[in-house]
């Protein structure tokens, strides 16, 4: 911490030690990064590398396995052919030469089965050779048939051609009713190393390796890759210093299998990745060394002008920054430059603001006082309809009494202080709007009441449904020629649980619903733009249509926000439905309990 601490006071900018500190952090971590991606890939691709080496070695030690089986299918398709029988057991030249036909067909038919075949050479109990058919011919391997049983040679060259080939000397006995007697003969089959050649080409792992079969002597009978003589005495599969060596028997044919596949080039796909991120970190420390230069010359020495001249400001005010730059942080300079010009003419408005102070603290006075006078005037309504009231009982006029007494229980529900009601009062206020329609309009329309006793004394916000009730009794009740009717529904919404299993309280739902002339569907879509709009703009726009019930919308939103719901249905001519669903709220514990 100490050479810390000297190192950040001989770079003097605090700023500048910080950001050379993150450098050389970030610069450590890459290279722990580097690092470990080396260890971690070198570890994993040896594993993936030897266990894919095993594979295919193992599919190459398979394949030779189905080339026996091939051999002896064709084993058999000579040896126990009564025609290959007729002809050993032949006593004289003459019977044996009227039965080549046989033995020329025998032979013909598995040489084209088996392309590799080269020839089919015949020897009888005494070893002699009695027939051959083949373009190339090897006399009989001295170790064949030692045993009694079929096996295989060695490698055979042909000296002219260099080719290679391997003998397969199969012994043939006498059989007579399915029961083995003695051996008659035997038949020794050549074949080129075409189809080992497949196999070993098929199976070198990669360009390095190399793979080979060699006999039982160690010479190579066939190979592939970067195969050398002396893999050839290899006996067992190891950990060399350089390599990995792989041997397997052959199966029954005595050979070896042997792979010899060199460490390096397991990783030769790893190195040319951490030679790609060795000169990535290379470049990425050049380009974090260029952007500390470029930090330093565009950004902390600039800010660290503008701290001296702030420190420095005090002293005189009239100083400004010199700007030089021409990216953001001169444009920072330039608005300090402007915002202490501002201060200064703020400065100057200071005492004419004061002056101002006491001018509004009086208009502030004259305002109170006529808002005062503003609420004098409803209650002498209210008080003026109560008398029109009493006259009317005088003269026996109950009609216009009861009309009177219904204006003033609505009016003075409208005029009422508290934001909050009661959905009794709300249904109270509604009967009395109810009555007075129905006086209007000489009983033509309807106002249609439905709530249930449990929600009397729920509250909800003050003239949310009056409103919604008089518009639609104004535009959808009022130019039609029948009868029309509007239903007011209260419902109580139970608690329960949503779609993803949260709680969900209990909600009191508003039906406004009439039989009117509906809305057409261009306003309708006006109206809803209107409160989309509402939404994100927090305003109603300045000519938007239904201006009542957007009205209504906004109190919803004021008092609920998200909380709360609204829909709008209508079709022109056949009528309208709005339905809000609120949170519900109780007046009190004493009125619930009533």
């Amino acid at each position: 911490m100490e050479v810390l601490g000297r190192i950040r006071r001989r770079i003097g900018s605090r700023l500048m030690y910080e950001y050379l500190l993150l450098l050389f952090l970030m610069a450590g971590m890459i290279l722990i990064s580097f690092l470990a991606t080396d260890y971690i890939a070198r570890n994993l691709a040896t594993e993936e590398a030897r266990q894919a080496v095993d594979v295919v070695f193992e599919q190459a030690g398979d394949r030779i396995l189905i080339l026996e089986e091939d051999i002896d299918s064709l084993y058999n398709n000579v040896v126990y052919n009564p025609a290959m029988s007729v002809f050993l057991q032949a006593s004289e030249a003459s019977e044996r030469w009227d039965n080549l036909d046989g033995f020329l067909q025998v032979v013909g038919n598995n040489m084209r089965i088996n392309e590799n075949l080269e020839n089919v050479s015949v020897y009888n109990e005494e070893g002699y050779l009695v027939a051959a058919r083949g373009d190339v011919f090897f006399h009989k391997e001295a170790e064949l048939l030692q045993n009694g049983l079929t096996s295989y040679s060695n490698r055979l060259v042909d000296s002219k051609t260099g080719s290679r080939y391997f003998q397969v000397g199969m012994p043939v006995y006498d059989d007579a009713n399915g029961i083995v007697l003695n051996q008659i003969g035997s038949v020794v089959l050549l074949f080129n190393v075409n189809s080992l050649q497949e196999i070993v080409d098929s199976a070198l792992p990669n360009e390095e390796a190399g793979m080979g079969i060699v006999d039982r002597r160690g010479a190579t009978i066939v190979s592939a890759g970067r195969w050398l003589e002396n893999y050839g005495h290899r006996k067992e599969s190891g950990e060399e210093e350089n390599s990995l060596v792989y041997v397997s028997e052959a199966g029954k044919t005595g050979w070896r299998l042997i792979s010899v596949v060199p460490k390096d080039s397991l990783f030769s796909g790893v190195n040319r990745m951490q030679r790609v991120n060795l000169l990535t970190y290379i470049c990425t420390l050049l380009m974090m060394a260029l952007v500390c230069v470029l930090v330093y010359a565009r950004v902390i020495r600039p800010i660290s002008r503008q701290t001296a001249f702030m420190a420095g400001f005090a002293r005189d005010t009239g100083q400004r920054i010199e700007v030089t730059e021409h990216n953001e942080i001169g444009e920072l300079a330039r608005k300090m430059n402007q915002m202490l010009d501002d201060i200064e003419a703020l400065n100057s408005r200071v005492i004419e603001s004061r002056k101002r102070v006491l001018e509004l603290e009086y208009a502030k006075k004259q305002t109170e006082m006529v808002a005062y006078r503003s609420q004098i005037n409803p209650h002498f309504l209210a008080n003026t309809f109560n008398c029109i009231r009493g006259i009317a009982l005088c003269h026996g006029d109950r009609d216009v009494a009861e009309l009177t007494m219904a204006l003033a229980v609505f009016f003075r529900y409208s005029i009422q202080g508290e934001e909050m009601v009661t959905v009794q009062e709300a249904l109270e206020s509604l009967r009395k709007y109810a009555l007075i329609i129905e006086y209007r309009f000489n009983g033509k329309h309807k106002i249609e009441l439905e709530a249930g006793r449990e929600l009397f004394h729920r509250r909800f916000p003050r003239m949310l449904v009056q409103p919604l009730v008089e518009n639609a009794v104004l535009h959808g009740l009022e130019t039609k020629t029948e009868g029309g009717a509007v239903r007011v529904h209260f419902e109580l919404l139970a608690a329960g649980s949503d779609q993803e299993n949260r709680y969900v309280p209990e909600k009191l739902s508003v039906t406004v619903e009439d039989n009117g002339q509906g809305i057409s569907r261009e306003q309708l879509q006006q109206l809803r733009a209107a409160m989309e709009t509402y939404d994100r703009d927090g305003a109603i726009p300045d000519r938007a249509y239904g201006i009542g019930v957007l009205n209504v919308y906004r109190r919803m939103r004021l008092f609920y926000g998200d909380r709360a719901s609204f829909w709008i249905e209508s079709e022109e001519g056949r009528g309208t439905r709005i339905r809000l669903i609120l949170p519900l709220q109780r007046e009190s514990a004493e009125e619930a309990e009533r």
